[in-house]
């Protein structure tokens, strides 16, 4: 018998990106025999993504993909299995530099189950040339 069932299928990801760079960050996302899962947006899977100051900050996400208005970073899906998280190096230059942590949620559309599916670190270095 088993005694005890681990339903967390998240996988830490730790994300280093430069402060003012565009921001151009591709997940691969299969199955376990290796085969691409179609997680075209936004027929299939919608995607989320909140980088805050920690786990339990009550201040606003400095980054939600979510929010009214959203930030300038988009996250899309495609049938080979591709999740895409893209901003802007202008709006990059707005996001403070320091280490956060985030997570990106998936949500089938079908059914509307919620998973997430990476979390980690988000480290924004400082840059230099404006």
């Amino acid at each position: 018998m088993a005694t005890s069932v681990n339903l967390d299928i998240s996988q830490r990801v730790d994300i280093v990106c430069r402060k003012g760079d565009t921001f151009d960050l591709e997940f691969i996302i299969e199955d376990a025999d290796g085969v691409p899962i179609d997680v075209t947006t936004p027929t299939v899977y919608t995607f989320k993504m909140e980088v805050r100051e920690s786990s339990t900050s009550p201040n606003p996400p400095i980054i939600d993909t979510t929010g009214n208005p959203a930030t300038g970073f988009e996250i899309t899906g495609t049938v080979d299995g591709v999740v895409n998280v893209l901003s802007s190096a202008t709006f990059m230059e707005t996001v403070p530099s320091g280490t956060f942590v985030y997570d990106l949620e998936a949500t089938t559309v079908a059914d509307s189950n919620v998973q997430t599916w990476f979390y980690g670190l988000f480290k924004v270095n400082e840059d230099i040339t404006i």
